[in-house]
């Protein structure tokens, strides 16, 4: 491939570009509108995208997302690429800003060459691209957990949902903590929606929520909270906190000494890592629910991380995010050899068939009518060596189809030409 040919990466390092740097890559990303984003014997290559924030609060999350995309983008392409032709990744930092995800999903809309696009981590940032791609019809592969309500034929869940992950976490809270239960969330969509969840699902097993508290992104003075929760006297902590800011809830917790007696469960920790940040006494016994983790012992991980390794040795431990990164792409990469094209309704229609891949948490299996993926999910406990320690399996768990409140979602049904988000009823 020639220099001018090759794709422009959009971060190098941890430097991060300033606006006039941002919009000439960005547009860099977004040029050769001629194409559309069909296959056609003289196109040389396929185009594809990633939005991830590399900088910011959230970059915690977004640069291993990104390091992962590279490495599904140059494994497939070692593998011969998708319909014999080579993939080019179009990158975007989205430096975590909601303002640049729907700048970015603009550009990417408007570039008739790329057809798909596997990105955003936050429920907020999804929600300011998911509608502009999908309105230019571009496939969205949202890799993160989240809070359901999401009903757009063209946009597939890859993470797992509140049910698939609360349900478990909840069962063994209230075996091992207790029925009260105090809620930490991250006051943003996905907060609320879990924690609506979270009610729903610990009154429907018998337990209560003692207190209820949503916390902004930025801030990380806890001391409030800990009083509250002191004077509350709960069992058990379900926490939906995310970001750096949000890690030092778990620092002041320990160093109240609450940690001693009421137990942390959480959908979210550990999805930046944060069991590395803490001190094996912040940290240890706090116990998680996802599909993917490190130290799962089957031979597509084994390969997974000996490949990962190779090219990004000094990367760290891959979450459960980036391990759906690489669901993300080679599920695509299936549903368009199925289709033989990469046109959009085709590929949906293959998706909505589609075998399961062999991904490293095990199989992922499409559910059609919700567009999540059917998956084993494990729970976890942080151990005094900041690692995690698998502690239950269950296996190919089926993601909800109900939106809390407000109904359900089938996008082979009645909502198969649906692009919408159904918002929830708390």
């Amino acid at each position: 491939m020639s220099e001018k040919s090759k794709r422009v990466e959009f971060v190098k390092g941890s430097r991060a570009f300033n606006r006039r740097e941002t919009l000439k890559l960005g547009l860099l990303g977004a040029a050769s509108l001629a194409m559309p984003a069909v296959v056609r014997a003289e196109d040389p290559v396929l185009h594809v995208a990633s939005l991830f924030d590399l900088t910011g609060n959230l970059n915690i999350y977004g640069i291993q997302e990104m390091n992962v995309s590279r490495y599904a983008i140059e494994s497939i392409n070692a593998a011969g690429g998708v319909l014999g032709k080579k993939l080019m990744l179009h990158e975007y930092d989205t430096q975590s800003k909601i303002e640049l995800y729907s700048r970015y999903a603009q550009e990417v809309g408007a570039n008739d060459q790329i057809s798909a696009v596997v990105g955003c981590f936050t429920g907020a940032s999804r929600e300011a691209a998911r509608p502009v791609l999908s309105r230019n019809k571009k496939l969205l592969f949202f890799p993160t957990i989240d809070e359901g309500g999401e009903c757009d034929k063209y946009c597939f869940m890859q993470g797992t949902d509140c049910v698939q992950q609360e349900g478990p976490l909840l069962d063994w809270a209230i075996k091992n903590g207790g029925k009260k239960i105090y809620v930490v969330a991250a006051d943003y969509i996905y907060g609320h929606v879990a924690n609506a969840w979270t009610k729903s699902l610990a009154e429907a097993k018998g337990a209560s929520l003692v207190g209820t508290e949503f916390i902004p992104l930025d801030v990380s003075d806890f001391s409030a909270t800990i009083r509250r929760i002191q004077a509350a006297k709960p069992d058990v902590i379900m926490s939906n906190l995310v970001g750096n800011n949000h890690v030092a809830f778990y620092r002041q917790f320990a160093a109240a000494g609450l940690n001693k007696s009421i137990r942390i469960v959480s959908p979210v920790f550990g999805l930046g890592n944060e069991e590395k940040v803490l001190s094996p006494a912040e940290g240890a016994g706090i116990v998680v629910a996802y599909s993917y983790f490190e130290g799962l012992d089957n031979p597509e991980n084994k390969a997974f991380l000996e490949g990962f390794r190779k090219k990004f040795p000094e990367a760290g431990v891959i979450a459960d995010a980036p391990a759906q990164v690489w669901n993300g792409w080679h599920q695509w990469k299936m549903a368009v050899e199925a289709a033989g094209s990469t046109e959009i309704d085709k590929v949906v229609e293959a998706l909505e068939k589609a075998a399961p891949f062999a991904g490293p948490a095990g199989p992922v299996r499409l559910d059609p009518q919700s567009h999540r993926n059917i998956q084993n999910v494990h729970l976890a406990q942080v151990t005094d060596k900041q690692s995690y320690e698998i502690i239950e399996k269950f296996e190919q768990v089926a993601p909800t189809r109900e939106v809390v409140g407000a109904g359900t979602c089938d996008l082979t049904g009645k909502d198969k030409t649906s692009h919408r988000m159904i918002n929830p009823k708390f």
